[in-house]
């Protein structure tokens, strides 16, 4: 049975491992199909996708995109047939790369102002794109004595004191740049959206729903395939793989896609 996990991160954003560890981990877990979906970026997915693709595990191009509806942050994952004439889409995301800095900074100054932390600001020349993820890890490097869930519960999540958003992109507009560039846009991980409803934002314009997410509550699974069959869109399943065992994501392949629901999928996108 051929396998697909389609959201996972690398340290082209906020992953801990680089691409090869992550394509690395995909085949030992035995998938076939895997989608590079950093935030606000195709840099690494297209280095994959050019680099690492293999007949055993085939890559597919992709991104998760920031916006923000009624206050709240709704992530659009994106996925490509191939890399043709995408040069404009990344010319797009180097400007939402550019407001993520602006935002990291203004989360440094709310940081000292409110929790007296000083976080030496460097690590961000590493990255192409900076994430509250990114910026949680380096409090926890820079030896601050918190753990992640805390960083975001109480600092850096929506409603904190150190919240700032990372972009003025609207959903519907999010959706409608993939489109342009000839990709399918999927409402990423609805199981954690709490201030829009879910049945209006598939209205938008959405391809598909990432109804299998292991941080799916009882029944959220078939209440998100209720509705891909009202709006007629397909599922898709990811793991939002960062790293092990952290309690925000899934480890690699532990959802996957299989059988009509992958093949729906990938005729959709025209991959075989």
């Amino acid at each position: 049975m051929k396998r697909a996990d389609l959201h996972m991160h690398t340290t082209y954003s906020d992953g801990s491992y680089t691409l090869n560890e992550v394509v690395g981990f995909a085949k030992e877990k035995g998938l076939n199909y895997i989608s590079i979906t950093d935030h606000d970026t195709l840099v690494g997915s297209l280095k994959a996708y050019k680099e690492l693709n293999g007949t055993d595990l085939k890559i597919i191009i992709g991104l998760e995109l920031s916006s923000d509806n009624n206050g709240e942050s709704i992530h659009v994952l994106g996925y490509f047939k191939n890399d043709t004439n995408l040069k404009g889409l990344d010319s797009y995301l180097e400007e939402q790369r550019k407001l993520r800095r602006v935002r990291a900074n203004k989360i440094k100054e709310a940081l000292y102002k409110y929790f007296n932390i000083d976080l030496d600001m460097s690590f961000i020349e590493k990255l192409y794109s900076v994430t509250r993820g990114s910026i949680a890890n380096e409090i926890i490097k820079q030896g601050y004595p918190y753990t992640k869930e805390e960083i975001f519960a109480k600092m850096i999540g929506e409603g904190c004191p150190a919240y700032y958003p990372s972009t003025k992109l609207n959903t519907i507009d999010a959706v409608k740049l993939i489109h342009e560039y000839g990709g399918l846009a999927v409402l990423a991980h609805p199981c954690l959206i709490k201030h829009n409803d879910v049945s209006e934002l598939l209205s938008y314009g959405f391809d598909g729903i990432e109804a299998i997410y292991p941080k799916n509550k009882e029944n959220d699974e078939e209440r998100f395939r209720k509705l891909a069959k009202k709006y007629n869109i397909f599922v898709t399943a990811g793991s939002d793989f960062h790293s092990f065992n952290d309690e925000k994501h899934g480890n690699i392949g532990d959802v996957s896609l299989t059988n009509m629901d992958l093949e729906i999928f990938l005729n959709k996108l025209e991959v075989k």
